[in-house]
């Protein structure tokens, strides 16, 4: 039977069926115009103002580029971490933003995602190669804190606040954050013959610097340290508990990082010198460089070290007021590596 036109009913019903399948493919598949991109996170930990910052600028990072967030926490946990990336390929992200928890794990969360031909940008804790340099495991960017620059900037500050033999609690062994403010550390004391009495890697918990904290009063008795420097604010808020506890806390300055929101409160009361920070951003741009990549798009660096805030009883009132009363905006579609600075101006 003829269509009247030259062309077979069968073969004309063919053409029908494909033409409707053309027409519907491509608002189906993962590239086509109707699809929402999901993103997926994993980070260290949920228990950590920082790391709630940090996944709340993501969030809204989402909002602006019209992409789902999925993130998950490591819960400090290796394993957990290299599963819960395998779960969130699994469920079809299809760009992954990550914070290794460890150098030692790091490739091989970056050769699953990279299996599965996952776009990747490594945030915050370096993952001891540069993009490129292992093309089994390979990522799209880094983006972090300069760390040794953090660290030497609270050594510094807790030197010119009268600090000038140091406690020292560090973060968890085997990642690139806490090896880079432990050199910091080292080579501010170094510049000035001060010295380091005891350096303890803690982790990153108040609890954890408590803990850590109380050991070391208990080993040095008044006299033997005046300086208390931590990896991070939780470390130290820990280490202030201690020295209360101990009636000590008059014998010593404390200075950490992140800008948390009981380190901002006690550098307002005095009785903490100094926080470096608001690298929570980190997150966000790093979302916009890899939103850029799945469009297509290479980032202008692939390797962007942040410069960070310090904040002292000098400029705590109007960190407040750019930072915390309000959300400082970032236009995150049009951003480049040129304008992922944070500063008080």
């Amino acid at each position: 039977m003829s269509t009247g036109m030259g062309i077979p009913l069968r073969a004309a019903r063919i053409m029908l069926i494909l033409g409707l399948l053309l027409a519907i493919l491509p608002a189906c598949g993962s590239s086509g115009p109707h699809h929402k991109l999901m993103i997926g996170v994993s980070y260290p930990t949920a228990n950590s103002p920082f790391w709630n910052a940090y996944t709340r600028f993501i969030d809204e990072g989402g909002h602006q580029l019209g992409v789902d967030i999925n993130a998950v926490s490591a819960e400090e946990d290796e394993q957990k971490q290299l599963s819960d990336v395998e779960n969130l390929i699994s469920q079809g992200i299809d760009g992954l933003i990550v914070t290794p928890q460890s150098t030692s794990i790091a490739p091989t969360l970056l050769w699953t995602a990279a299996q599965a031909k996952i776009p990747v940008v490594v945030v915050d804790r370096y993952p001891g190669y540069a993009p490129g340099q292992n093309k089994n495991a390979d990522y799209v960017a880094f983006l972090g804190p300069n760390d040794e620059k953090a660290g030497s900037g609270i050594a510094e500050a807790l030197i010119a606040d009268g600090g000038s033999k140091f406690l020292a609690l560090g973060g968890m062994p085997g990642n690139s954050v806490a090896q880079g403010r432990k050199a910091g550390l080292k080579s501010a004391l170094t510049a000035v013959g001060d010295q380091l009495v005891q350096f303890q890697y803690a982790g990153d918990s108040e609890d954890k610097g408590l803990a850590a904290a109380e050991n070391m009063l208990q080993a040095h008795p008044t006299g033997d340290a005046n300086a208390i420097w931590c990896f991070n604010d939780n470390l130290c808020q820990g280490a202030i508990k201690a020295a209360r506890n101990a009636n000590r806390e008059k014998e010593f300055v404390f200075g950490g990082m992140d800008l948390t929101p009981q380190a901002i409160a006690a550098i307002e009361n005095g009785y903490y010198t100094v926080s470096f920070g608001a690298h929570w951003l980190e997150g966000g741009f790093g979302l916009a460089v890899l939103y850029r990549k799945i469009h297509g798009q290479d980032p202008v660096e692939q390797v962007v070290k942040l410069d960070l805030l310090k904040v002292d009883k000098s400029n705590v009132a109007k960190f407040k007021a750019r930072y915390i009363d309000n959300t400082p905006h970032y236009d995150l579609k049009s951003i480049t590596p040129f304008d992922m600075t944070i500063t008080l101006n």
